[in-house]
Order: C-alpha cells, then sequence, then structure tokens
C-alpha cells in the first residue's frame, strides 16, 4: 500500500476543511505504514515525518501510537459498515442486498490494509487497550445486526426459514470469509484474483442458501 502525498498547505492558520484533510492524511499513512512495516515497527515520529506534519500536530490528535492505531480500525470499520448500511437502504430486495453486503465483505477483509489490522489486533490486541471491544462494539456487532435485519425481513416475506437471525449471520459470515482469511493470513493468497475469489464467492452463497431457502410445501 503506498504512502499518500499530503494534500497541499497553502499557510497560515488550518481551515476546518484544511484540518480535516490533514486528519484524513494522517490515518492514510498512518495505515500504509502499518500495513508496511507492522505495529511494533512503526513510531508516531515516523508517522509524522511521512505525513509532514509536526509531532506536536500529531499528537494533539493522538496521544499514543495505541490510540492512532485504534483510528485506524475504527476508520476500515466505519467504511465497512457504511457500505453495508447504503445498500440496506437502498435495496428493496433483502436477500438480494444479504448477498451484494456479503460479496463486498469477503473483498473488503482480503485487502492488504485491512488483513495486516486485523493480523495486529490479533497478535498486538492484547497489548492495545480495548481495541478488541471499540472493533466489536463500534464495527462487528452492527455490522451483523446490519445483516441480521436483512435475514429477518427475509423471512418475514417468507423467502427462508430463520429464527435466529444473528447466529444465521455469523454462518454466512463464516461460510464466505473463514477459509480466504485463514488462506490469506498464511500467505497462500488463493483469492488473490478477482474471478477466483466471485468463484469462490457463489459457491459460498449457494450452500448458504441452500440451507435456508424456504422449500413449498
Amino acid at each position: 500500500m503506498p504512502v499518500p502525498p499530503r494534500p497541499l498547505h497553502t499557510g497560515g492558520r488550518p481551515t476546518p476543511e484544511g484540518s480535516a484533510q490533514l486528519d484524513r492524511h494522517v490515518l492514510e499513512v498512518a495505515t500504509a505504514l502499518f500495513v508496511k512495516q507492522g505495529y511494533a515497527a512503526t513510531s508516531l515520529e515516523q508517522i509524522a515525518r511521512v505525513a509532514e506534519c509536526s509531532k506536536a500536530s500529531l499528537y494533539r490528535r493522538y496521544s499514543s501510537k495505541a490510540v492512532l492505531f485504534k483510528a485506524v480500525v475504527g476508520a476500515r470499520g466505519r467504511h465497512l459498515l457504511e457500505e453495508a448500511r447504503a445498500v440496506e437502504a437502498s435495496s428493496k430486495n433483502p436477500l438480494l442486498a444479504t448477498k451484494e453486503i456479503a460479496q463486498f465483505f469477503l473483498d473488503f477483509m482480503l485487502r492488504p490494509e485491512t488483513v495486516e489490522a486485523y493480523r495486529i489486533v490479533i497478535a498486538d490486541g492484547h497489548r492495545i487497550p480495548s481495541v478488541v471491544d471499540d472493533m466489536m462494539a463500534t464495527s462487528v456487532e452492527p455490522f451483523v445486526a446490519t445483516i441480521s435485519r436483512l435475514l429477518k425481513a427475509a423471512a418475514d416475506a417468507g423467502d427462508i426459514e430463520s429464527t435466529d437471525h444473528e447466529e444465521t449471520t455469523r454462518v454466512l459470515m463464516g461460510l464466505v470469509l473463514g477459509w480466504p482469511l485463514q488462506n490469506t493470513l498464511l500467505g497462500q493468497n488463493r483469492l488473490i484474483d478477482p474471478q477466483t475469489r466471485h468463484l469462490f464467492f457463489e459457491r459460498a452463497w449457494q450452500i448458504f442458501i441452500s440451507g435456508i431457502r424456504r422449500t413449498a410445501p
């Protein structure tokens, strides 16, 4: 993941828009460095230098590397959740919406920056205060709730058999992501090709839907 250049700054007191741009830039730089080097080898001083902002400016935003890493994880989670909620809001077919979100979920989770953030959470999460709890509360649980609402709507419409929609959601997530994420974390990258990944997803979706689709009496 390449390190992005800093947005142009004309000097003087930063505007609210300029400050927001710098916030996004710092997160992009931090994400790129965490992906490239890992958590332990990345420092706030290096992030400030690469982001071309002062250490004082960076420390005003993030008091520690752990706080900054949690912000990186939070930004990834918000992106996933915003996409899922946008699909939910725009779709009139809950099963098609569930499928679209599930495919985005697979693609999103196998992106290098997401994989590396996940790897850091697994390896160093116990050293980063509340990172797992924050991730669950702000990203994972709301994402599960979004798919659960869609599955409830499909069940209420008589399209599927599902009573514990959260459990059904977790079965779907396991089918779609379980082996692909394990394979990627082990460096095998069998699904790096988009077409291969799409074919895997279609097979996983068919297995899932065949188990819950309501059949005529």
